[in-house]
């Protein structure tokens, strides 16, 4: 193991399991108050992070003062594409309004370098395998090849959806260590060239509402450097027939989509859910996707993540202890600030892959929803079910009565889980939270 280090005379040991965008934010801001940070990291120095842009919420970037890599620039306006017709709608968002497109690799060595500059160490090249169990407290990792046991006070999870850590977690810690097969996206992405000779539409950024039937959000972004980026997901799992079923259409339909793969391929799988109910215990903390902080109906999870790795950092510092009694302010900050809206985006994902195809053309060309509650929905406002929203779209929606007052009640459920979400227990106490988890499982049980 090769471990880079710049800082010594530290505090409390803390562990940073994977070099994900929480864990990094989080490491950065431990190790600036003088804690001792380590991140254990899978991946080799130079194979860390994509060389592709991926989106980052605008307010997180001006909130937090995050570093934009060179090369960043503003998204382009979305043009949403409902299955099996060639109609679209684009959605225009004010500039200043409007998320940044980001480097994921050059975002993430900056984040790791200013985090070694703050006085955190990494070690590259050491998978985390699981965690060290000591009672009821959570006392270390077992990493590397090796399968070294190292010790700490607390363990921060940064290690994504699959995490080996909350994989080997009791059952009575009540984490969710796996998300529903209704829950993950299996996802692939690519960069591809441009096809010689074939004009870029005008339409830069292109998502495909369950391109082809399937229940899954597909994209296709040209990119300022001619490069093509293309992404296919399907809610569960995809198998190689289905992603070249996809793939092969998507192509036919956007033409310009070149055949020379410019980055390794990737088969992922993403989150497609609310966050984590319980992210917290003695000495453990989930962050990232490892706590499933991803917005399912608005792409890629980079900011809640890093949010989240602030609004725990904050909280460990200004905690005596890493119990789950102090680490509960983290959880609830993060589902006051962010988790709770997170729970109307999956009751609007929910709905619309619970729609049929001509249900989801209803929607987005027949007039039901305008382009101004679509921005809203964009820019992650949302649009609630209120006496005054059913009134004005009576007479559109009476042409599918039945499937009108379906999305009415999706509304009002979306509505119901934000408030529950809204509702968690200030402090911790089992009986206290386990109740208001078993409530929001109650309402998504179908």
């Amino acid at each position: 193991m090769q471990a880079i280090s710049s800082r010594k005379d530290f505090d409390m040991k803390i562990i940073i399991a994977g070099a994900g965008f929480g864990g990094l934010q989080a490491a950065k801001t431990l190790a600036a108050k003088g804690h001792e940070v380590t991140i254990y990291e899978k991946m080799s120095e130079d194979e860390i992070g994509r060389n592709w842009f991926d989106d980052v919420d605008y307010k997180v970037v001006s909130d937090l003062g995050i570093k934009l890599p060179e090369g960043s620039y503003r998204t382009e306006d979305i043009t949403m594409v409902p299955p099996f017709t060639e109609d679209n709608i684009t959605v225009s968002v004010p500039k200043e309004q409007r998320n940044w497109r980001v480097n994921r690799r050059l975002l993430q060595t900056q984040m790791i370098k200013d985090a070694l500059a703050k006085g955190a160490k990494i070690i590259y090249d050491t998978p985390c395998r699981k965690l060290i169990i000591k009672g009821d407290k959570i006392g270390g990792i077992v990493a590397g090849k090796e399968k070294e046991k190292i010790y700490c006070d607390l363990v921060i999870d940064s290690t994504g959806i699959g995490s080996p850590l909350k994989r080997s977690l009791p059952d009575e810690f009540d984490i969710v260590k796996e998300p529903a097969e209704s829950e993950y996206y299996s996802a692939f992405r690519g960069i591809f060239d441009t096809y010689p000779d074939q004009p870029l539409p005008k339409q830069k950024k292109k998502i495909f509402v369950k391109f082809m039937g399937q229940n899954g959000l597909s994209r296709v972004i040209c990119e300022p450097d001619g490069r093509i980026d293309v992404f296919i997901s399907k809610l569960g799992r995809m198998s190689r027939f289905e992603y070249e079923t996809l793939f092969r259409q998507l192509r036919i339909e956007n033409q310009f989509i070149g055949y020379e793969d410019l980055e390794k391929c990737l088969f992922a799988k993403l989150p497609a859910r609310f966050p984590l109910t319980k992210m917290v215990a003695d000495g453990y903390a989930a962050v990232g996707d490892s706590a499933f902080m991803a917005t399912s109906m608005l792409g890629c999870g980079i900011a809640d993540s890093i949010r989240g790795g602030q609004i725990l950092a904050d909280t460990i510092v200004e905690a005596d202890t890493y119990t789950a009694k102090a680490l509960w302010k983290y959880q609830v900050t993060y589902f006051k600030q962010v988790a709770a809206d997170r729970f109307y985006y999956d009751g609007l994902r929910r709905a619309l892959f619970n729609s049929k195809s001509d249900e989801v053309r209803f929607l987005l060309e027949g007039g039901f929803l305008t382009e101004a509650e679509l921005k809203d929905i964009v820019l992650g406002k949302g649009i609630y079910s209120s006496v005054g929203f059913i009134l004005s779209k009576f007479s559109v929606g009476r042409r599918k009565f039945k499937y009108f007052v379906e999305v009415i009640k999706a509304l009002s459920k979306a509505k119901k889980a934000v408030a529950l979400a809204n509702q968690i227990p200030s402090r911790y106490d089992n009986g206290r939270v386990n109740s208001w988890q078993n409530k929001i499982n109650e309402l998504y049980k179908d």
